[in-house]
């Protein structure tokens, strides 16, 4: 059975929204997008639009690829402008940019994607996927995500640093037993049809399908890809969805499922930034 994402995000929205409106906050958020990946724009284009519909200004910057210097110099300023809250650096940037030099320039009190090892915040895509087993945990009776999670094996596929590695940190730091599967594991199938948890954050296209998981299992798809049909850029997840929900108890995609969660939880930490300012200044 498939767990809708957007329900759960639209829940955590709402909240948000009436958070806002009830404490007057004015949070605002700034991205920065200097790359040439076609999703990379759909995501910016969903968060401002997510955003606005809530009472949160976002305002997106943009450079080329001999801009990086002028890229520095405006996070800089950002970094000083009192009335943001949330600055983000889209991932990826163009080839040559050094994204954790970019990214390590944002203060930490606004660092909302939770990149920097210091930052006040979770990333914003392991929090979703922490919602999301939430989720699983609601249809399944449990109480909290913690008792579903117990006695399961839980599979994380990826250790990059947006997706895979963020929430396998979160997980730990939540006392949950994990085995990761990265490109050196031996034997990930076997693996993987071993778990009752299947996190998948790779951006390979159908790595979880109906061969590799078994009757039963819990699946989350975190990574997404992207293809060119018909000479136009198409995005993809790591799950073949029709062959999973043919297995899976529960799943979740990447697309229309964690991706919708993720923003929300972004929006949340912009949300929570702009409300630790307005606390400090009274």
């Amino acid at each position: 059975m498939k767990v809708s994402g957007r329900e759960v995000a639209d829940n955590i929205l709402n909240k948000l929204k009436e958070e806002i409106e009830k404490k007057n906050l004015k949070p605002s958020l700034a991205i920065i997008l200097a790359g040439d990946n076609p999703s990379s724009r759909v995501y910016v284009n969903n968060k401002i639009k997510t955003a606005e519909k809530i009472g949160i200004k976002a305002k997106l910057y943009e450079f080329s690829s001999n801009q990086e210097k002028k890229c520095l110099e405006t996070v800089s300023n950002l970094n000083r402008d009192a009335s943001v809250y949330g600055i983000i650096v889209q991932y990826p940037l163009y080839q040559g940019w050094d994204f954790d030099e970019i990214s390590s320039k944002v203060t930490i009190s606004k660092d909302v994607d939770g990149f920097l090892g210091n930052s006040p915040f979770k990333g914003a895509t392991a929090l979703a996927v922490w919602e999301m087993i939430g989720a699983f945990a609601v249809h399944e009776s449990f109480k909290n995500a913690k008792d579903f999670l117990k006695g399961k094996k839980v599979v994380i596929l990826g250790k990059g640093k947006t997706a895979g590695g963020p929430t396998i940190n979160l997980l730990k730091d939540k006392g949950i037993s994990i085995t990761v599967i990265d490109s050196k594991t031996e034997n990930p199938n076997k693996i993987i049809k071993n778990a009752g948890v299947v996190i998948s954050a790779t951006g390979k296209k159908n790595i979880i399908n109906g061969s590799n998981i078994k009757n039963g299992a819990y699946v989350i798809g975190v990574g997404v890809g992207k293809e060119i049909i018909d000479e136009q850029p198409r995005i993809y997840g790591d799950i073949n969805e029709e062959e999973v929900s043919q297995k899976a108890k529960l799943y979740c995609p990447t697309i229309g499922g964690i991706g919708p969660l993720t923003i929300a939880c972004l929006l949340r930490n912009v949300t929570e930034a702009s409300q630790r300012s307005l606390s400090s200044r009274t």
